[in-house]
């Protein structure tokens, strides 16, 4: 076996951000009686780390759940239930050996037998049928001691490392559907859908020197926008995030501003699988008839990035600076629907999440734009539950707006336009593509992977598979009377690093 160094062999997808996580070494006391509000837009979909699919879900949830490797300020792993690890020679077997003393919210101890019921489930092993295709490279484990576990893969990933982050469950609990049980800094207490959720601090958390400084928090949905921010100014609630250049200025008294990249891509996603989508030549007319720069600086007051692909330039070793392929140009769109048959132009439902105000802002200028080249566009808002089920799992659809989270992984930000990915929501197919992620994955050097990585972006943007749009930056807005928020190259909130001013 081959001893790798965590943060040498993870040094894949280091990028520079400032932020802290649960890396951070703190000595702080609690904070006191009064607890932390966290406004949160969409509802939880699902409180079981194995049914969760929104990124604000997760967010939450990691309050709750730890796994293997946690992501601190740099982008890079660093353990967290995982003390070390070796890799083997050929890439293919992983040897963890885990913390000790770890315990969960039920005082139950955390063992090698919880990881391996964890990634059992998710590859499938004992089932036959993988929760998650990304464990299904995973061939066999094998317990050797209540501290350590082997994996052996299918064949070499270079992203199987990345996926670690995974929250582990316990072996054989049954109830983290309505009561989930975790190792993390906080306990779950209670959650009302349409209201929100009720956290306490975990004093026999596994990371002593990290305890959070809040007894407990209270994380309140709140869907209106007006609402949120008259919240905000009267300190209803303490930490929002994901607010409008709008909204910012309307809460700068009360409020610290927070506003940074935050490695996410937002798309104009067009169904391949659907007429008119399915030729090129009408993505790439759309592409030509998008005004990226109006929708920066409108709907995102100027706090965004543009994109030329399905990456963002916050990953800046695996970006592909190739300039936009598609310039703003309504003549050449019109000239591309003219080849393809659609010289009087067609009529389009555009189904937007309307939790995410974001999105909608973008769609209502994406429609007038449209419509300056012939293409009559109907917006169809719907909440973002029923979003996922309509258009990311079943795409049942003809064209969205949203957003993806980004990941420390460059290779799991772009497969999922993979051919076989299930998560390919527009039904992009490209050998080409195909081929350059598969490379990726196999490559010896982090020069091949990033070569490989960057092809694939040419392979999406020469296809004008969808309209990429925006990178647009996180904006968190928390009491002035409150300090530790904290940035992070993906989406993700340590609750517990928040304190009280001169604590």
């Amino acid at each position: 076996m081959k001893k790798r160094n965590v943060l040498l062999a993870l040094a894949l997808s280091c990028i520079m951000f400032t932020s802290c996580g649960k890396a951070d070494n703190k000595t702080e006391e609690n904070t006191g009686s009064k607890p932390l509000k966290v406004a949160m837009f969409t509802e939880i979909d699902s409180l079981d780390p194995f049914n969760a699919t929104a990124g604000d879900t997760k967010t939450i949830m990691d309050q709750v759940f730890d796994g293997l490797f946690d992501v601190d300020e740099d982008g890079n792993l660093v353990p967290d239930l995982c003390e070390s690890y070796e890799i083997s020679e050929d890439g293919l077997t992983y040897d963890f050996k885990l913390k000790e003393g770890v315990k969960f919210h039920n005082d139950k101890d955390f063992t090698a037998d919880d990881v391996y019921y964890t990634y059992d489930i998710l590859a499938g092993l004992t089932s036959g049928e993988p929760k998650s295709s990304k464990f299904a490279q995973i061939e066999s484990m094998e317990v050797v001691s209540p501290t350590e576990i082997k994996i052996k893969l299918k064949e070499k990933s270079n992203s199987f490392i990345f996926l670690n982050t995974q929250p582990i469950v316990q072996k054989d609990y049954a109830d983290n559907q309505t009561k989930p049980v975790g190792t993390g800094p906080f306990e779950f207490v209670s959650y009302t859908p349409g209201e929100g959720m009720k956290l306490k601090k975990f004093e026999n958390y596994h990371r002593q020197d990290h305890l959070a400084n809040f007894d407990d928090v209270e994380i309140i949905r709140i869907a209106d926008r007006q609402t949120l921010v008259m919240a905000l100014n009267n300190k209803d609630v303490d930490l929002a995030t994901g607010l409008t250049n709008d909204e910012l200025s309307q809460i700068e008294e009360a409020c610290d501003i927070h506003s940074f990249p935050q490695n996410l891509v937002q798309v104009l996603g067009l169904n391949n699988a659907v007429a008119p989508f399915d030729d090129v030549r009408v993505r790439q007319a759309i592409s030509y008839a998008i005004d990226k720069d109006e929708i920066i600086n409108t709907a995102a007051g100027g706090r965004a990035t543009k994109l030329y692909s399905n990456f963002s330039p916050a990953l800046k070793e695996y970006f592909n600076d190739m300039g936009e392929k598609y310039p703003y140009d309504p003549e050449k769109a019109k000239e591309l629907l003219k080849e393809a048959g659609l010289e009087n132009g067609f009529s389009v439902k555009l189904t937007v999440p309307s939790d995410y105000k974001y999105h909608m802002d973008t769609a209502e200028l994406i429609q007038a734009q449209l419509g300056k080249v012939g293409i009559d566009v109907t917006i169809d808002p719907i909440e973002f539950s029923t979003w996922l089920s309509k258009v990311y799992k079943d795409k049942d659809y003809e064209a969205t707006v949203s957003g993806f989270v980004g990941y420390v992984d460059p290779i799991r930000v772009i497969d999922r336009y993979v051919s076989t990915n299930d998560k390919n929501f527009i039904n992009y197919k490209s050998e080409a593509y195909d081929a350059a992620i598969e490379a990726a994955q196999s490559a010896d050097t982090k020069e091949d992977i990033a070569k490989n990585v960057k092809d694939a972006q040419e392979f999406m943007a020469e296809d004008a598979g969808s309209v990429f749009l925006t990178d647009p930056d996180n904006n968190q807005a928390i009491n002035k009377d409150l300090e530790g928020l904290k940035s992070y190259p993906v989406q993700k909130l340590n609750l517990e690093d928040i304190k009280k001013k001169n604590d």
